[in-house]
């Protein structure tokens, strides 16, 4: 199984204590009790079985992207880093040096 099939998989399974596969039973409970609120939120008028399905469908499709997202993330930031044009990499620096306060700024304005 490959990492990106691997990582939107651990929306519909997950490992119990003892390291057996599961079904995700508590995430489908909170992402359908979720739905219901919102649902019973509205106006009868305004709502519909298909707009509760859809939501559903909505919100695990997208936590499945930000779990491929969390897999795959930190390599795609390194590799855009590792292709940024300088000029870009000194104005980065520039504005995380002035972002920080320097050691002796923090002394003299602590009245050392």
């Amino acid at each position: 199984m490959g990492r990106a099939t691997y990582a939107a998989s651990r929306i519909f399974i997950t490992r119990d204590d003892s390291g057996k596969r599961r079904l995700n039973t508590s995430y489908f409970l909170g992402v359908l009790t979720s739905v219901a609120i919102a649902t019973a939120y509205r106006p009868y008028w305004a709502g519909s079985t298909s707009a509760a399905l859809n939501n559903f469908g909505t919100t695990v499709g997208s936590d499945a992207g930000i779990n491929i997202l969390h897999e795959f993330g930190p390599g795609i930031r390194q590799m855009v880093k590792a292709h940024t044009p300088k000029f870009v990499s000194r104005i980065e620096e520039h504005i995380t040096h002035d972002q920080f306060p320097r050691d002796d700024m923090v002394q003299i304005s602590a009245g050392r």
